[in-house]
């Protein structure tokens, strides 16, 4: 092991994270090691860190991270120390049929464990790839990007997930049409970054169901055009046949359910939110089969970093992407825990964890 570093480490479902001392691998030569300084906090985190997602412990989580390029691997030219980087979360190997066809997201290689942390030798598990609660982590090469000077660190931290997925939701799956109706269950950190991508795609109306009042106030500063309490009654009286677009980020079966039943013949509904392991949704076959509906999954926005990032990053620096407006507070490291409890009690929105000095 070349590295020492600190690391908060999540031991079992339903734990604290505690600081501790973790060491890191040898750089491969693809490999680029970062000094992370800003992770924002996401609600797959916390349903990681709480066991309702996934059952992999020990882990190091945080997935929506930037930082400074520490050093690189032998075979790395697209960055070098010093540069400032956004990490995306593809993970792709660049070379296989769905990395090649601009689906990075469902590479085979995306979701294998890199077993580039340990912890008094044992492995831990790098939470999403990424394991942006480290004050250092190491990454491919290719899920680095580099910044231009004007997006701040916490900005590219949070278009790692939040921007990606949502934005992509509406670019990449849904493809939203100039001048479309949108119906959006939730007001979170990724139905807030749909609603932004609807607006930017030219959508006439958007209508933003959240059964949080502030955050139903924080849809219509960022553009919604209609807010409602989450209830069928509530769309139905605004579009007695549906939507032609319905996008769910709640990640639950219920509003999973809703949007589906919501979305209009011929309409198109994309499911965003990570439900548990162990949840269904139910349709009504005789209904949905001549309804002509596409229901869509959503991974992460199929981001396809270098193509992406960089029109998102535009797209902030022209005015059109309030993305800094996301960015509702922030804990220092040692008070992550903290900064979890915000996020699994929805205070604010996004929750930056400060891990480093820029």
């Amino acid at each position: 092991m070349s590295t020492t570093t600190r690391a908060a480490v999540v031991d079992a479902g339903g734990s604290l994270p505690l600081i501790q001392q973790i060491e890191l691998a040898d750089l491969r030569f693809d490999e680029v090691l970062v000094r992370v300084v800003s992770t924002g906090v996401c609600h797959t985190d916390v349903a990681w860190a709480d066991g309702v997602l996934f059952d992999a412990f020990p882990v190091v989580l945080g997935h929506e991270s930037a930082g400074i390029v520490e050093t690189v691997g032998t075979g790395v030219t697209r960055v070098r120390p010093g540069d400032r980087v956004g990490i995306a979360l593809a993970h792709h190997c660049g070379h296989c049929r769905y990395c090649e066809s601009g689906r990075p997201m469902l590479c085979g290689q995306r979701e294998s464990d890199p077993g580039r942390l340990f912890r008094d030798g044992q492995p831990l598990v790098q939470g999403f790839g990424t394991g942006g609660f480290s004050e250092f982590t190491i990454v491919r090469e290719a899920s680095t990007l580099k910044l231009p000077d004007y997006v701040p660190l916490d900005v590219a931290a949070i278009v790692g997930c939040a921007t990606s997925t949502g934005l992509g939701a509406v670019f990449n799956i849904a493809q939203v049409e100039y001048g479309a109706t949108v119906a959006i269950l939730g007001a979170g950190g990724i139905g807030l970054n749909v609603l932004m991508g609807c607006a930017v795609a030219g959508a006439a109306r958007i209508v933003v169901a959240d059964p949080n009042p502030e955050r139903r106030r924080l849809a219509l500063r960022f553009g919604a055009t209609d807010v409602i309490e989450p209830t069928e009654d509530a769309f139905r009286a605004i579009a007695a046949d549906g939507f032609p677009y319905v996008f769910e980020s709640a990640g639950f079966p219920e509003p999973m359910e809703l949007a589906i039943r919501i979305t209009e013949r011929g309409g198109t509904v994309t499911l965003i939110g990570a439900p548990a392991p162990d949840a269904v949704i139910r349709l009504n076959a005789l209904d949905f089969v001549p309804s002509q509906r596409r229901i869509l999954g959503c991974l992460t926005g199929n981001v396809r970093p270098n193509v992406d990032f960089d029109r998102y990053f535009r797209l902030f620096e022209a005015g059109k992407l309030p993305l800094d407006r996301l960015i509702t507070g922030s804990v220092a490291f040692d008070d992550i825990a903290e900064g979890l409890a915000r996020c699994r009690t929805a205070q604010g929105i996004r929750t930056i964890v400060r891990i480093t000095e820029e």
